[in-house]
């Protein structure tokens, strides 16, 4: 806390001011004069950048951020848990360093990269993927045996609209509504390849086995409904909970719990259609 100069000569002692925006104290205070040789530069970077892709595969990207500025601002805008978020993600410098830094600290910080050019896969999320898993052509060490981590990749399908759900001669394919519910219901990953219409199951979560009791026909989808025989023919995907999104039940709350069974309406939009419609 206390130094006497640069070489421990002065015959004045300072304080030297930490950062405490740091958990632990850890870390002078930044300046605003952040020079290349201690945050890289574009010429630093574009070099990084071949490292991960010997082959040439990100020739396109010339102006690429230095690793070492992204992690600066790690190191003074975040904490080792804090989530970040980069909305023009480019070639995925904000999860390499992301990645290295928890490798470096023990951090769990997490990212959120968003990219809509046509190389989001073949290099934003492929720069993540040999980043964690490392290159065995990297130059560098800890690329070379990768900083560890996981990350999933999303590709947006086109918008399930709710004018599309309230139009009743434009009802969502069985496909689109068990994506939209899946996801809403547990905030991860839907993978369409896992869907038996036959048993109306659509996936497995992290706490349930997911099944979705609908069909793309306004007059069929009134009479639908989940009843005690169909409840307890639903298969046990996983042994664990399901969760059953139907139009409506036809079983009591004790009947559910005995099946282990979490009931939910379809989305309201549609639901208040059928209503509609029954009272025509």
């Amino acid at each position: 806390m206390i130094y006497w100069g640069k070489d421990g000569t002065g015959k004045v002692p300072s304080f030297k001011r930490y950062k405490h925006l740091l958990k632990g104290g850890d870390g002078i205070v930044p300046n605003t004069w952040w020079p290349h040789d201690e945050v890289g530069h574009t010429d630093s970077a574009k070099k990084e950048l071949n490292n991960v892709f010997p082959e040439g595969g990100a020739r396109e990207f010339v102006t690429v951020k230095p690793t070492s500025l992204i992690t600066r601002i790690l190191q003074i805008a975040t904490d080792k848990d804090s989530i970040i978020l980069d909305s023009f993600a480019g070639s995925g410098t904000t999860a390499h360093a992301v990645a290295a830094l928890n490798a470096e600290d023990g951090g769990n910080r997490r990212f959120v990269l968003v990219e809509c050019e046509d190389y989001a896969d073949s290099v934003t999320a492929e720069r993540v993927r040999r980043v964690m898993r490392g290159g065995p052509t990297a130059k560098n060490a800890k690329l070379k045996a990768g900083y560890g981590g996981t990350f999933s990749y999303f590709q947006l399908g086109e918008a399930l609209e709710k004018q599309a759900i309230l139009d009743g001669e434009h009802l969502p394919s069985f496909e689109a509504l068990a994506g939209y519910v899946y996801f809403t219901a547990t905030g991860e990953q839907f993978d369409a390849g896992q869907i038996d219409r036959a048993t109306g199951f659509i996936g497995e979560s992290r706490n349930f086995d997911v099944f979705l009791i609908y069909v793309d026909d306004l007059e069929a989808l009134k009479d639908l409904a989940l009843t005690r025989t169909m409840a307890a023919g639903l298969p046990s995907i996983s042994g664990k909970p399901k969760l059953v999104y139907a139009p409506t039940k036809y079983l009591d709350d004790d009947r559910l719990r005995e099946l282990r069974i979490e009931f939910q309406q379809l989305p309201f939009e549609i639901y208040k259609r059928m209503d509609g419609r029954r009272g025509r």
